[in-house]
């Protein structure tokens, strides 16, 4: 569940982006995403890192072109790097937490459960935007779509679910591949919890959560949601793994650019 709130403070905004590219539109979506944050944010990157990978200097630079203030970026190799208390210090002072990852799997590993897991949070409770880029997005949710298969068919055994940082409890998000790739993922994930709604986000692409539980699309790209609320059947409890899904009576919206959703009523908003 997401962080209880204090009687008179405001959740921060919660962010999920698809990949952000190094061109024109993503540096257009970095622009608006500090924009939105505020002026002159402290920003902190966490990356997942297997101890080789170099430091994305291009995406800092962008960010303090977009009027940053400070960029801090942690390259988390083990679950002890999240217990340091620098980084704990960057995370109660920062104005927007930045989560990278290829995979969501690798980094929520590596910080589930630790101090930093737990001030992310916090911190987001109290007013704090968080973003995830690529797969970092998937970590945003208390049911994470960890990996799955490609395809426009749902599955059996085609999504795998595990614990999230529980920043909103309301959506199940695949950031990757392609919308038909994204679509059978999505379909089966929903078909195991069809409380939540589904939400496949376009590179270069961000799914802005308030306060409000409203979302707005902002970015070059789209954003797909499905609202599995009126589900009428479903087959997945009867079949063998691999087999095809059966879901009947399902809503999917396409929303771009500018488009606002209510996600508590299920309904896009003027």
């Amino acid at each position: 569940m997401p962080a209880r709130l204090a009687p008179d403070r405001n959740r921060g905004l919660i962010i999920a982006c698809g990949a952000i590219g190094d061109d024109e539109r993503g540096t257009a979506l970095l622009l608006r995403l500090v924009a939105i944050v505020g002026a002159q944010p402290r920003v902190l990157i966490v990356a997942a890192s297997d101890g080789g990978e170099e430091p994305d200097t291009d995406f800092e630079t962008t960010l303090y072109s977009a009027g940053a203030a400070e960029v801090h970026r942690q390259a988390i190799v083990a679950r002890a790097d999240c217990e340091r208390r620098a980084l704990l210090d960057a995370c109660d002072h920062a104005h927007l937490v930045l989560l990278q990852a290829d995979q969501p799997l690798r980094l929520s590993t590596l910080i589930g459960g630790t101090l930093l897991a737990r001030a992310i949070r916090r911190r987001n409770a109290d007013g704090m935007a968080v973003a995830g880029v690529g797969g970092g997005a998937a970590l945003l949710c208390e049911h994470m779509l960890a990996h799955g298969t490609d395809g426009p068919t749902p599955r059996l055994g085609g999504a795998s679910l595990a614990p999230g940082l529980g920043l909103t409890n309301r959506v199940v998000i695949d950031q990757g591949g392609h919308a038909t790739d994204r679509l059978g993922r999505l379909l089966a994930a929903l078909a195991l919890n069809p409380f939540a709604l589904g939400l496949g986000i376009d590179p270069d692409t961000a799914a802005v959560i308030g306060p409000d539980n409203a979302l707005e699309v902002i970015g070059s790209g789209g954003v797909t949601v499905i609202d599995p609320a009126e589900m009428a059947d479903s087959n997945a409890a009867e079949l063998t793994p691999g087999a095809p899904i059966r879901i009947t009576n399902l809503r999917l919206h396409a929303l771009t650019g500018g488009t606002r959703y209510d996600l508590d009523f299920r309904r896009t908003l003027a």
